[in-house]
């Protein structure tokens, strides 16, 4: 009765398709895991593209905290923003407030 249970097994598709793999060949994901209590000290950085235009802008850099109360800022800018154009939008508008970060994650 045990082999013909697994042979029943190892032929079935439902059963091969629900089946957990035990050899992942891919790593696991890691979460993002916080580094303290205060507020945007883990940041994801991240650009919402394609936008029609409003007020001269077609781009919002979006800044997330991935710490304490997942929190995000907007901030309107244009496509052809590049790293030396975030930093003063940065330094403007959450500095002042959050300093600087201990992690910023980004693509």
């Amino acid at each position: 009765m045990k082999s013909f249970i697994t042979n029943y097994i190892k032929g079935c598709i439902v059963c091969q398709m629900n089946k957990v793999n035990m050899h992942p060949t891919k790593p696991s994901l890691f979460p993002i895991t916080p580094i303290s209590n205060l507020l945007f000290q883990t940041i994801a950085v991240d650009f919402i593209t394609k936008l029609p235009p409003s007020k001269g802008y077609n781009t919002i850099l979006t800044i997330t905290d991935h710490n304490v109360f997942k929190a995000s800022i907007f901030l309107p800018c244009n496509k052809t923003i590049n790293s030396i154009g975030v930093a003063p939008l940065y330094a403007t508008h959450v500095f002042p407030y959050y300093r600087i970060p201990l992690k910023i994650i980004s693509n």
